[in-house]
């Protein structure tokens, strides 16, 4: 069927950027919003706005922005944000944050633990073999996985229903 086809390549070309591709050289709230953006191209649902950015930083869910530029861990905070906010309300991705810093992992240690799963997770609807990734699942991050496991299947199911649409 070519509707999953095309839902499997746009699923298997997805990728987050690795912690250390994440700009850290200060980038300023629009710059910020087109990266992020640049990654959700074939995922609208997932685009986010400079407003938006901004409300998450009054509301405090990453440290305060220093002369308004955005430092490698704020904006991988935000990707996280951007991918959580399809199957969390705000308050209880402000309620995950809490608890991964009182975790002992850095933050580039659980940004590519999430980027790893995601794709893994975006990987297995079609490669059912476990692959090294996978077997990140472990009993160290049961809220994080669960939390992308569900953002990988509300990625899948949107792709899926837009294609539908376009039939």
């Amino acid at each position: 069927m070519k509707t999953n086809t095309n839902i499997e390549s746009t699923l298997h070309e997805f990728r987050l950027p690795a912690y250390n591709e994440i700009p850290d050289v200060g980038l300023y709230l629009e710059q910020v919003a087109k990266f992020i953006n640049s990654y959700f191209t074939e995922f609208p649902e997932m685009q986010v706005t400079p407003s938006m950015i901004s409300n998450y930083a009054k509301q405090k869910l990453f440290d305060r922005v220093n002369k308004k530029t955005y430092t490698r861990n704020q904006i991988s905070i935000l990707l996280f944000i951007v991918c959580a906010k399809t199957v969390l309300s705000i308050e209880n991705i402000r309620l995950a944050l809490h608890d991964f810093h009182e975790g002992n992992d850095t933050m580039e240690e659980l940004y590519q633990y999430c980027s790893e799963s995601l794709m893994s997770t975006l990987s297995s609807f079609y490669h059912h073999e476990q692959s090294e990734t996978t077997i990140l699942h472990d009993d160290k991050h049961p809220m994080l996985n669960n939390i992308i496991t569900a953002v990988a299947h509300k990625m899948y199911l949107e792709r899926y229903f837009a294609s539908l649409k376009k039939n």
